[in-house]
């Protein structure tokens, strides 16, 4: 059954569905949505298996410590290769995620670091790495491009397009609130 995207994005939908089934415990093939969708079988050989791939080094735990930091935290490093440190915006199971500044470009850049004490484990670093390759391969418009990989002083990064605006988390939580406020209940002001 064919159905006509009018934002001409229908991989995008497919993709959003296809995750969904497989984070439900499904296991759909890919030649199931390539024969359904002809047009687009091509991309979607080559975006659903790194959608897999990226599902599988999803963190369990999403948070250790169940902590959102911004602005710079003790311990966080001025400098790595070519871009200066300017705050922490995230962390989670897979490293601490910082806005930086790419200073031969002079562009604001994610910079993705593994934590240090994850290198004891190697499988903690080559799973990075392969959340990094992965990350790479994808070429999607809702998805943030990767520029390259580097390490410097035991640190391990990997470099994105830094994206102004709410993360997911925070997208998340308002809908959540938007969703529950009661009937007649003004949803248009978060609350204070």
């Amino acid at each position: 059954m064919k159905t006509e995207d009018p934002d001409g994005d229908i991989v995008g939908r497919l993709a959003e569905s296809f995750i969904e089934r497989y984070r439900r415990g499904e296991r759909p093939a890919l030649g199931e949505y390539a024969e359904r969708y002809p047009e687009a079988a091509g991309r979607i050989r080559e975006l659903f298996p790194a959608l897999i791939l990226l599902e599988e080094l999803a963190p369990d735990d999403a948070d250790p410590a169940g902590e959102f930091r911004h602005g710079r935290t003790a311990g966080a490093p001025e400098q790595l290769g070519d871009y200066r440190i300017l705050r922490e915006i995230g962390r989670g199971g897979m490293g601490v995620v910082y806005e930086a500044e790419q200073q031969s470009l002079g562009r604001h850049v994610a910079l993705k670091v593994l934590p240090g004490h994850a290198l004891l484990d190697p499988r903690q670093l080559e799973r990075f790495r392969r959340e990094a390759r992965a990350a790479a391969r994808l070429h999607h418009t809702n998805i943030v491009p990767v520029f390259g990989d580097g390490q410097q002083d035991g640190l391990h990064y990997y470099v994105m397009q830094f994206i102004h605006g709410l993360g997911l988390d925070d997208v998340i939580a308002e809908l959540k609130r938007l969703r529950s406020a009661a009937p007649g209940e003004s949803a248009a002001t978060p609350p204070v």
